[in-house]
């Protein structure tokens, strides 16, 4: 037994060093793997020389297809060959993995103390694997090592060829890496044609950027990328990873395509762009430090960005997202043919189906996307057909559009000019009147709106001649900085009535220039009516203007109620008014700076509008003034300007703007009859105001405010009996006004009618659903307007009444409140309630019934009068007293003892008052109701 194990030593040190033994004979069927026969030794010093690795132990590999991590380590392999075939004598090595870095292959020489190294027969371009030749004579055994470095972790097997099987495997490896790289080649040349010259749609072009990273990937991952461009290998081996390191850039881009962007939720487009942003950087980071973690890491990217994608998907077709599934069924193939691709390249699915099902979808991607294609050029195609059609009828309609523009546009300028005569027909005889009539204070009023309308219709006219291109330029050579002081100038006076602050500055204070004072004239007179307008009193207006070699700069800033930002690019259309949710609102046709706008373009200049919202405007206007510019324009035989005479229609403009808070027109004595009702007017302009407050006053008590807030701000502390107010007013609008009123206990009771100039049925129903109770169309009939009043003070008066027999009806006190009634029918119900349930107590007084109402006695004596027409105290003891009168009515009844029930502490007062409202004592009361 000794003997034999001393024999065995040997044998078994040989197997040591030599590793697994593999056979080749006759029978051997080539390529043969042998992975499994290697053995491995790991250096992760990378420094050991193979003397030193041969006294290293090596571990059996077993596997056919094997992994190597991601690693800078170096890895030994070793396996010994021996040859029994008579008939060979060359086998060849083949360590199947295009992507290793560095493969050297050795043979120890015959004494086996030292090694040669057999030159590596691969080249970066066509052949996907290196390998070795090694000469065996038959009988002989050699021991083999192999030396393998990457940075890149990867799969392989090691395979034994003989001449035949090697040049077969190049045979089959040059056709399955011809069809393939023909196919992808072939998609991707026809994908760029079409998107080049035939299909412009915004999923084919992102599709057509991932198939070109795809394909750049697709050739980087067979390791033939390289190649194209280097002959250095680790610079060819950097080009290949980054080919395919950037495909999740072509997804992220695909996604935004096929998906509803506006539909993506905030943290996906967070979760995309990251994925674009750590893509590049990693591939910066992996361009100057090619290191396996970083590798690695990318790789771990990619699969996020897959995963993330895939789950993308699944949220959208939960929500019924509409998904475009020519694109999105072969972009899902391809992402997933990667996906296990990648899962296999880091182990984690160590299986070979893996890249046997990446590869089965990545064809199918190829072939799907091909049946598809054919539809999605047919429905491209179908979609520009469409295009075109709608663009004929854009075309047509434009064609339509511009004909009634005209036909609009030539209307109005008629109509302006039928409007002059009947205005000459006013003008001349309300002077006469004001003359005949100096102290009446509504003749001044008219003439000022009749100025007005001149100012508005010319101003149609003006449009009307820009349109027909028939306004030109009328250019004179004058002192422009006098001109524009005398205009400033003018504008003081409606500063100061206003204690605003109107700052004018010149940096020259005398030029001769070239401009058209008519247009100038209107253009300055319109931005500063404007600044005026929308400033409040106590405000400021600035107008600074600069005077370069060839150009005049005006900056007109108001510091008022501003534009908002969605509404200001839209300032200079026609008829466009800047109206915003009831803050802002003032009167105006839209006309002003659509002429302004049109007045500057005609003169060769810009106009630029900057606002924010509650600090106020500023607009820009640049205009030539040079000689050279108006050559063409400028006439000799120009008359000279009087600038010693305000233009009559900046005159109008700003004694129009200057109206808004003048002071109200003198009114009459108010009426003698302090009970008379009381009527709220709310018009913010003060010629209307005057109008009305003359109409009412001789029968009504009459209240005025300026604008909705007010208007909302009096009521609340007088509480009318009616409220007359205009619906385009400052601050707040009728409407806002009116909506706050109704709702509000206090005043919801208060009859409502609105004035306005907007007729149409929408506006009427707008005002009408908020709780007004009437809607007049300006301009309106006096006797009209009279009659309307009286008819709902009649009705608040019938209500009163009916509110009246409401406090004697027992079924007051009990009972749900209908969702039917009105705020004031629940507030009186719940005043009615509250008394009726303390009207024992003789201490509960007017204090009380506030506190438990939370109101005030002012208001609540207001309410109530308005509802009932009795005050508190009267109120209260008017429930007091139909309580008692129910409770007579029972048998047995004392009148003593039902005095002090309902809180009389004076029964002969408690008799007196019944028989008061009742009209029969206590007792007979009684006593009517037992017969």
């Amino acid at each position: 037994m000794k003997r034999l194990c001393l024999l065995l030593v040997p044998f078994l040190l040989s197997l040591y060093t030599s590793g697994q033994v593999v056979t080749l004979d006759v029978q051997t069927s080539t390529p043969l793997v042998i992975s499994p026969d290697l053995s491995q030794f790991v250096d992760t010093t990378k420094a050991l020389s193979l003397a030193e690795v041969q006294d290293k132990e090596f571990t059996l590999v077993g596997r056919h297809y094997f992994p190597l991590p991601y690693s800078d380590a170096t890895f030994w392999f070793r396996f010994t060959l021996r040859n029994n075939d008579p008939n060979r004598d060359r086998w060849y090595l083949e360590w199947d993995n295009p992507t290793v870095e560095i493969a050297e292959c050795y043979l120890p020489d015959s004494s086996g103390s030292g090694f040669s190294s057999l030159p590596r027969s691969v080249k970066r371009a066509g052949t996907r694997s290196p390998y070795f030749a090694i000469d065996l004579p038959q009988g002989k055994e050699q021991t083999v090592y192999l030396r393998i470095r990457s940075q890149h972790g990867y799969r392989m097997t090691v395979n034994i060829h003989d001449d035949a099987s090697l040049l077969a495997s190049k045979v089959a490896l040059v056709s399955s890496f011809s069809f393939t790289s023909g196919m992808v080649f072939l998609r991707l040349f026809f994908v760029l044609l079409l998107a080049i010259f035939a299909v412009r749609e915004k999923a084919f072009l992102a599709y057509c950027f991932l198939l070109v990273v795809r394909s750049l990937g697709f050739w980087g991952l067979l390791g033939g990328m390289g190649g194209v461009f280097t002959d250095d290998q680790p610079t060819g081996t950097l080009i290949d990873y980054l080919s395919y390191h950037f495909i999740p850039i072509g997804y992220v881009v695909v996604v935004y395509a096929l998906l509803p962007p506006d539909r993506l939720p905030r943290l996906a487009r967070f979760v995309l762009n990251g994925i674009a942003i750590t893509v590049l950087g990693l591939g910066v980071i992996i361009m100057f430090d090619y290191r396996w973690y970083w590798l690695l890491t990318s790789q771990y990217v990619v699969l996020f960005s897959q995963f993330f994608i895939l789950g993308l998907y699944g949220y959208a077709v939960a929500k019924r997202w509409s998904v475009n599934w020519y694109y999105s069924v072969p972009f899902l193939l391809g992402l997933g043919s990667y996906c296990f691709m990648v899962l296999g390249d880091v182990n984690i699915i160590d299986a070979e189906w893996v890249f046997a099902i990446a590869y089965l979808l990545f064809m199918g991607e190829i072939f799907i996307f091909g049946l598809f294609l054919g539809k999605i050029i047919l429905d491209y195609r179908r979609q520009q057909e469409d295009s075109q059609q709608k663009l004929v009828w854009k075309e047509t309609e434009a064609t339509k559009l511009k004909e009634l523009d005209t036909l609009k546009t030539n209307f109005f300028a008629n109509i302006s000019h039928e409007f002059r005569t009947p205005l000459t027909m006013l003008v001349g005889p309300l002077e006469d009147f004001r003359q005949q009539l100096p102290d009446n204070p509504l003749i001044p009023a008219m003439q000022r709106n009749v100025r007005r309308l001149k100012v508005l219709i010319d101003q149609l006219l003006d449009l009307s001649r820009l349109e027909a291109g028939h306004l030109r330029p009328a250019i004179v050579q004058a002192d422009l900085p006098t001109f524009l002081r005398q205009l400033f100038a003018s504008f003081e006076s409606l500063a100061h009535s206003r204690k605003m602050i109107f700052n004018y500055q010149q940096n020259v204070t005398s030029r001769e220039a070239c401009f058209d004072a008519d247009k100038l004239e209107k253009i300055v007179t319109n931005l500063l009516s404007n600044a005026f307008k929308f400033t409040p009193d106590g405000g400021r207006v600035n107008v600074q203007v600069e005077y370069a070699d060839n150009e005049l700069s005006l900056k007109v800033q108001d510091y008022g109620v501003g534009i908002e930002a969605v509404r200001l690019p839209h300032i200079f259309d026609r008829f466009y008014r800047v109206e915003s949710t009831g803050q802002n609102n003032t009167e105006g046709a839209g006309i002003g700076l659509s002429l302004v706008n049109e007045l500057v373009k005609v003169l060769k200049g810009q106009i630029r509008a900057e606002s924010e919202p509650g600090r106020g405007s500023t607009f820009t206007v640049r205009l030539p003034i040079d000689r050279g510019t108006w050559a063409d324009y400028l006439t000799d035989a120009a008359p000279e300007l009087d600038l010693s005479a305000l233009p009559a229609e900046a005159e109008a403009t700003i004694q129009e703007t200057g109206t808004r808070n003048a002071a109200p027109l003198p009114k009459k004595p108010k009426a003698p009859d302090s009970d008379a009702p009381l009527v709220l007017l709310v018009e913010d302009n003060p010629d209307l105001r005057a109008y009305m407050q003359d109409i009412f006053q001789e029968n009504y008590r009459v209240m005025v405010a300026t604008d909705g807030q007010d208007g909302l701000d009096r009521a609340f502390e007088e509480i009318p009996d009616l409220v007359i107010c205009d619906v385009m007013m400052p601050r707040l609008d009728g409407y806002g006004f009116c909506e706050k009123l109704k709702s509000d206990p206090r005043t919801s009771h208060i009859p409502v009618v609105m004035l306005t100039a907007k007729a149409s049925l929408a506006d009427r129903l707008a005002g009408l659903e908020l709780g007004a109770d009437d809607y007049l169309i300006k301009p309106f009939n006096r006797a009209e307007l009279e009659l309307r009043v009286q008819n709902l003070l009649k009705q608040r008066e019938l209500l009163r009444q009916k509110y009246s027999q409401q406090m004697a009806e027992p079924a007051a006190s009990g009972g749900r409140a209908s969702a039917t009634q009105t705020l004031d029918e629940k507030f009186l119900k719940k005043a009615i309630l509250i008394v009726r349930e303390r009207s024992s107590e003789s201490s509960f007084g007017i204090d009380e019934l506030c506190e438990a109402l939370n109101t005030s006695r002012s208001n609540l004596h207001r309410k109530l009068k308005a509802l009932t027409g009795q005050s508190t105290t009267e109120f209260i003891r008017s429930i007091r007293l139909y309580r008692a009168a129910e409770l007579l009515k029972q048998p047995g009844a004392s009148i003593s003892e039902i005095c002090y029930a309902v809180g009389f502490e004076n029964p002969a007062y408690f008799s007196r008052t019944f028989s008061e409202q009742m009209g029969v004592t206590p007792s007979e009361w009684a006593m009517a109701d037992s017969a």
